[in-house]
This record gives C-alpha cells, sequence and structure tokens, in this order.
C-alpha cells in the first residue's frame, strides 16, 4: 500500500477500537512515524503509527508491557502487522509539569532495563536494532565512512574500549537511546518514545540521560551493584556510536530532511572525536 493508505488504514484501525471517538487531530508527521490525538469522552487517547522500517517500535512496547516492565506507558491495543499502537494520555511531560526528579527517572529507567536484561534475543528477534557491544566496532566503521570518513583513525580505540566495557558489564538490555524530560511523564515518571531504542549496552543510556550531576548518576548506578565506574565513562563516549545510528536510520528515509538535522550524525561522530581529544 501507498504512505496515505496505510496512515489510512491506520486511522479506521484506531477508531474502530476507541468508542465515540472524535475527530482525530494530527500532532506529529515524520517518516518515521505518525502521531494523531484522538478525543473521547473519557480523555484524549493517542495513536502512532510506524513505517515497516520502524515498526519495531511496536513490537518492542508491546513486549514491555507483557514481561512487565516498570515505569512504562501499557498499550490500550497494537496490531503489530499495521504498525499501530493505542495509548492512554499519559498527561504533560516532565518538561511541562513538575514531576519526579531525574534521580528517581532513571531509578526507574534501570529497573526497566533490567527487567528486560532476559529478553536480549527476543528483542533482537522483534527487529530492535543490535548494537550490542561486540557489534559496535562495525557500526562505527560503517556509520563513519558514510558520515564522517576522517574520524575514521578512531577505530582502533573504539575496537578496545568496546572490549574494554564487554569485561566490566553489565550485561546488553534495550537502551532508550533519547531519554529527556521530554520523552518522561510527569505522572509516575513513566518513559515513553522508544523509537530510537536499541539493545546495546545499558550506560549508552547515559550519554543523552545524564547531565553530569552526580545524584541521578547515583541513582541509577545503584540498581547496577558492583560495576566500576569506569564503566560509566565508556558507556557515555560509546553511546555516540548508538546516537549516531539513530540518527542514521531516522534520515534514511527522509528523502529531502531539514537543514538542521542533515549533519547530526556527523556532528554525533565528531563528538567522539573531541571526547577522546579530552581525554588525552
Amino acid at each position: 500500500m501507498s504512505r496515505s493508505a496505510d496512515l489510512a488504514a491506520a486511522l479506521d484501525w484506531a477508531l474502530s477500537r476507541v468508542p465515540d471517538a472524535g475527530t482525530p487531530e494530527l500532532v506529529k508527521d515524520r517518516p518515521w512515524s505518525t502521531v494523531w490525538r484522538i478525543p473521547t469522552p473519557a480523555g484524549p487517547v493517542w495513536l502512532k503509527a510506524c513505517p515497516e522500517r520502524t515498526r519495531h517500535e511496536v513490537r518492542l512496547l508491546a513486549a514491555l508491557a507483557r514481561w512487565g516492565a516498570p515505569h512504562n506507558l501499557e498499550p490500550l491495543a497494537v496490531d503489530e502487522d499495521l504498525g499501530t499502537v493505542l495509548l492512554p494520555d499519559g498527561g504533560p511531560t516532565l518538561r511541562e509539569a513538575p514531576g519526579p526528579s531525574w534521580a528517581d527517572v532513571l531509578a526507574g529507567y534501570a529497573q526497566t532495563q533490567r527487567t528486560t536484561g532476559a529478553h536480549v534475543d527476543e528483542l533482537v528477534a522483534l527487529g530492535v536494532p543490535d548494537l550490542r557491544l561486540p557489534l559496535l566496532p562495525a557500526a562505527f566503521e560503517r556509520l563513519a565512512r558514510r558520515w564522517a570518513p576522517d574520524v575514521l583513525p578512531l577505530l582502533g580505540r573504539v575496537t578496545e574500549e568496546a572490549a574494554e566495557l564487554a569485561e566490566l558489564g553489565p550485561a546488553p538490555t534495550i537502551q532508550h537511546d533519547d531519554l529527556h524530560d521530554g520523552n518522561v511523564f510527569a505522572r509516575g515518571g513513566r518513559v515513553f518514545d522508544w523509537g530510537d531504542a536499541c539493545v546495546a549496552h545499558p550506560f549508552t543510556s547515559l550519554l543523552v540521560a545524564w547531565d553530569g550531576s552526580p545524584e541521578p548518576l547515583a541513582a541509577y548506578l545503584a540498581r547496577w551493584p558492583g560495576v566500576p565506574r569506569r564503566a560509566v565513562d565508556l558507556g557515555v563516549r560509546l553511546g555516540v556510536v548508538t546516537r549516531t545510528d539513530s540518527w542514521d536510520r531516522a534520515l534514511a528515509g527522509w528523502p529531502d530532511p531539514p537543514e538542521q538535522f542533515r549533519d547530526a550524525p556527523a556532528q554525533w561522530l565528531r563528538r567522539l572525536r573531541e571526547a577522546y581529544d579530552d581525554d588525552a
């Protein structure tokens, strides 16, 4: 089907499951997903439709609910074949309203990571991008050749640090890769928008999720007892590779992206060089 037909099918699917629905309001339309707000007498619900190449997000949301992963918004309905998910209204985000501290958010997120750590093979089978540490050097090389060949000399160091981090632990799990206050609901600190997620070392999340403050990091690390602080430094640095891969996937379906996004993968890769320069 064409994209317009896919979106029409998504709306038909949602409206058939929402009693007394009002007129859907298009909230976001990107190449990787489309989101509508659907008013109902009981309050709004949200429809997210993903094309084939990002449909793993829908499968992931269904799996997180099955596994009882905490601090997540449980879908009202999912159609993995259509790539659609219907979600309850989570309320304002932490960016919009007061809520849990960021330390509490990271502690809850770590619980989600620990819950899903037993399901890594299933996550990969669902199509969640696989960026576990043994695969990270090849991913870096692929991304550098495509976006920033000038950072290719860093491949040896990326390879060494990926091997070191694998020795330090913890084991791979789900990694949100875009965890910030705009992707967390103020009510209950529940995390949403898993479209950038991958299977990776858990600490690569900290590249985006941690601002350097000691309290949030301490709360997060309390869920990973016995893991040395060195693993944080390596995770943050190697998180550049997972973040670049997320942008690479996003731009792959965007023939003419806005100018501010076009160089995002190259900019992230060059941040890795800056990090190594600072560490010298």
